[in-house]
């Protein structure tokens, strides 16, 4: 929205929509009325906006910049400078006016929204962070920054686990072999198998279950139907279906994202499962003929 304010600068009218960005339009009034550093800011400010009006962008930013730089403290100026410098993506410079419009009003939510957005595009998140949790609950930006903050501590979790396993440096024996690096104890662990979001599925031969170690290392129980028995070979599709060779009840499960257990097809002490996500097909060993099974998932 183009704002419009009177000479008192304080009424403001909606005059008109403009790509999104609230743009505060100021007359200059006499030079009895306003000092001369002040008057020539508004100036440029109002140059600003007429560029911006016909696509001057570039020109636009540098009038933008021209009347901070006579008036440090135009509140107008550096708002409308960030939401231009936000649109185009430059966020370090878009950082530099949110932190004075910060300065000059540090209660602004809009502001810090904004400032917590932009450090979150750049990476920063632990300063996202600081800014979006000042926003109270009363705020128009409330719910925004709650499930933006959430967003970053889902982050924030994954770049711990990322450290963690880069710690986890493997071992090697006195031969130079890899002797691993132990993640988690399952009983008999046979199949694994990972989704296309990294976790990481295990079964449990004696336990007939499966198990689930989450992106951030968290291990738990996904599934512990009574119709696995003997699990071994595991393979993942790409809607996450999780598909069992159930050794000792003679056939393939499918288990869906949601948990949902169901027989896939019938087949004699089944061992080896293999996903061709090209083909959208999986393979199958049957060890009590020594066959090999193919499926076509379509």
């Amino acid at each position: 929205m183009l704002l419009l304010y009177n000479n008192s600068m304080k009424n403001k009218l909606i005059i008109s929509t403009f790509l999104f960005l609230s743009l505060f339009l100021v007359n200059v009034v006499s030079g009895e009325e306003l000092e001369d550093n002040t008057q020539q800011a508004a100036n440029l400010y109002n140059e600003a906006i007429d560029l911006y009006g016909q696509d001057e962008v570039d020109k636009s930013i540098e009038y933008f910049t021209k009347a901070l730089e006579i008036k440090p403290d135009f509140y107008e100026a550096h708002y409308n400078l960030a939401q231009i410098l936000m649109s185009l993506n430059k966020n370090d410079e878009a950082l530099k006016s949110l932190e004075e419009i910060h300065k000059l009003k540090p209660s602004d939510s809009e502001n810090l929204y904004n400032l917590g957005k932009t450090y979150f595009k750049n990476g920063q998140l632990s300063k996202a962070n600081e800014y979006l949790k000042q926003i109270t609950t009363n705020a128009p930006q409330y719910d925004s920054a709650k499930l933006l903050i959430s967003k970053i501590e889902k982050r924030q979790d994954e770049l711990r686990l990322e450290e963690k396993i880069k710690e986890r440096k493997v071992a090697l024996d006195s031969q130079g072999r890899s002797s691993g690096v132990s993640l988690e104890e399952i009983s008999a662990p046979s199949g694994i198998a990972t989704d296309n979001r990294g976790n990481i599925f295990v079964a449990s031969f004696v336990e007939n279950q499966i198990y689930k170690i989450s992106i951030y290392g968290q291990k738990a129980i996904f599934s512990k139907s009574n119709l696995i028995h003997g699990p071994i070979g595991l393979a993942i599709d790409k809607d996450n279906n999780i598909y069992v060779a159930n050794y000792s009840a003679n056939n393939i499960i499918k288990i869906t994202p949601n948990n949902i257990v169901s027989i896939f097809a019938t087949i004699n002490k089944p061992y080896c499962l293999n996903y061709d996500s090209m083909h959208n097909r999986l393979y199958a060993t049957e060890q009590d003929t020594n066959k090999l099974y193919k499926f076509d998932l379509d």
